[in-house]
């Protein structure tokens, strides 16, 4: 008869449950831990480009948006809504993905909303100098040995 094992075999995030960190974990979960985050933040930015891209560059939509200042109350209102259902929701899968969505959504709008006051070069460089250090910022966090959890960000 084999021994009862002390902990059941489990999936990456369950690991987590056992009072250990990311940091603390071997390398191939930290890599998965990094694919997910960066993928989530990939689609974040995506969607969020995509749409105000729309929003600049649609005069219909523009026009309706300048007509309509109700709309960036409603997406800033729907927004603190959903983060307040996020946190009540953060553990239950996939539930808090759909959430995340709907909230990045909003923001989305909210952010495209806003760019439709600007002139098109003004966002465009906006975008290409934060595009610009969230890479750098991304490249020395990944190359660096320093800890950045004491940072106060968790």
């Amino acid at each position: 008869m084999m021994a009862e094992e002390s902990y059941p075999r489990s999936s990456i995030e369950d690991d987590f449950n056992y009072g250990t960190n990311v940091a603390t974990a071997s390398v191939h979960i930290r890599l998965a831990f990094l694919r997910k985050v960066y993928s989530i933040l990939s689609v974040q930015i995506f969607l969020t480009t995509v749409t105000s891209a729309a929003f600049l560059y649609s005069t219909t939509i523009r026009t309706f948006v300048h007509e309509s200042p109700a709309l960036l109350l409603m997406a800033l209102l729907g927004s603190l809504a959903l983060i307040v259902a996020l946190t009540l929701y953060r553990h239950q899968y996939p539930v808090n993905l759909y959430l995340l969505f709907g909230f990045t959504f909003l923001e989305a709008v909210t952010v495209a909303i806003t760019v439709t006051f600007y002139e098109v070069s003004v966002v465009l460089q906006a975008f290409i100098l934060t595009t610009a250090v969230f890479l750098a910022l991304t490249v020395y966090t990944l190359q660096s040995k320093r800890d950045f959890s004491k940072a106060g960000a968790g």
